[in-house]
């Protein structure tokens, strides 16, 4: 049997909020495939430059009729080659050859593959956001501890952060790195540069954290009070969390827009922070954000907005 999917989900096996909404998604009578970079080895694919067909599952899928493509996770996590010491070489073809493929397709995409890769470089998304008219905190990015230092001295209590996702990846196991306070930093030995270049913001009052869903022309805000006194980063797993429906200014909301034309997205999920005179501070927008919990804690309709925007 030959299936002609309309929608294409690109992600891989441990990515629970696909197998929500493809659960959402079945009661939309449309075909769709789901392409795990796992399943690399278990794909027959074949691309002539015109046309893509794959075998997958027992079904022959023809992708000439696709319309949008929802990616979630880059193809990045691959069985390993059957000669071990082949596996570098054999991944980087196996991710060049699925970004091609999934880039010479011409649909509709939440978010094209390269947008998101761009957008979620945060010192790029800071800048761009400053630029058009978000407040943002006074930020420093460096590798030298006496320029540091001095931006510290002047602007009081400061955060540090983690440039990338902050997920470290050691014998012991994986971690997750949060923001913090910067601490003890006068300890530091001038003379020496860091192995690599730190992000240290000023910190700012903060009254409420607020989570931001756009999708299309949709926005779903949502206030996060915590148990944390100093209120530093709410992502803690072992923080204690409310959650209540926000209504953001419209002022906002037009600059949420702005950003994700300049920066090419439909989907993204915004971090604010929310002061006590009521100035919202930009943190960062994340392109494949999480959302689930939210919907199912507020029964907000995230997934329906996606499925709309992947059907429209």
């Amino acid at each position: 049997m030959i299936i002609y999917p309309k929608v294409l989900f690109v992600t891989n096996k441990d990515d629970l909020a696909i197998d929500y909404l493809i659960y959402k998604f079945k009661d939309r009578d449309t075909d769709y495939i789901r392409l795990n970079s796992e399943d690399i080895v278990n794909v027959s694919v074949n691309y002539d430059l015109e046309s893509i067909n794959l075998k997958y599952d027992n079904n022959l899928y023809d992708l000439s009729n696709l319309k949008s493509v929802y990616f979630r996770r880059a193809p990045t996590i691959f069985p390993n080659a059957i000669e071990y010491n082949d596996t570098p070489f054999i991944n980087t073809e196996r991710k060049n050859f699925l970004e091609g493929l999934y880039c010479s397709l011409n649909v509709k995409w939440i978010n094209s593959l390269f947008s998101t890769y761009k957008a979620e470089r945060k010192i790029y998304q800071l800048a761009t956001a400053k630029r058009v008219g978000f407040s943002v905190p006074k930020t420093i990015v460096s590798n030298n501890p006496s320029e540091i230092t001095s931006f510290i001295e002047e602007h009081g209590n400061c955060i540090i952060k983690p440039i990338c996702h902050g997920l470290q990846v050691t014998r012991e196991g994986a971690f997750s790195i949060y923001t913090s306070e910067t601490k003890n930093m006068k300890l530091l030995d001038k003379d020496l540069l860091f192995e690599c270049p730190a992000f240290i913001q000023k910190k700012i009052n903060n009254y409420r954290d607020i989570r931001a869903t756009v999708v299309g022309r949709e926005i779903f805000a949502v206030e996060i009070e915590t148990d944390e006194e100093l209120k530093i980063d709410w992502r803690k797993p072992e923080l204690e969390k409310k959650y209540k429906i926000h209504n953001l200014p419209d002022s906002i909301k037009k600059l949420m827009f702005k950003l994700h034309e300049e920066l090419d997205l439909i989907y993204s999920a915004f971090d604010f922070i929310l002061t006590p005179d009521g100035e919202y501070f930009f943190l960062e927008t994340n392109p494949a954000g999480e959302w689930v919990w939210l919907e199912r804690e507020l029964n907000l309709p995230i997934s329906n907005a996606i499925i709309n925007e992947l059907l429209c």
